[in-house]
């Protein structure tokens, strides 16, 4: 290699190389498998505390209807 080549790196072109670094977020949630499984649990984790909640909103009414009967 000439010497000229060995001091500007441009001539060679190694230097034209670029390197793609996705951002964090990218690599992990694509290792992350339980992330949709957690999301979804959590959803129905949810719904089933609000009809826990209904239904103890609907026994309180009949028991008021029951009270106002007697």
């Amino acid at each position: 290699m000439p010497e000229e080549e060995k001091k500007n790196p441009r001539r060679t072109g190694y230097w034209r190389e670029t390197f793609f670094l996705p951002p964090l977020k990218m690599l992990l949630s694509f290792f992350d498998k339980e992330s949709p499984q957690r999301e979804r649990k959590q959803k129905d984790d949810q719904t089933q505390k609000n009809a826990v909640e209904k239904n103890i909103e609907k026994l309180i009414e009949k028991l008021r209807e029951k009270e106002k009967e007697e």
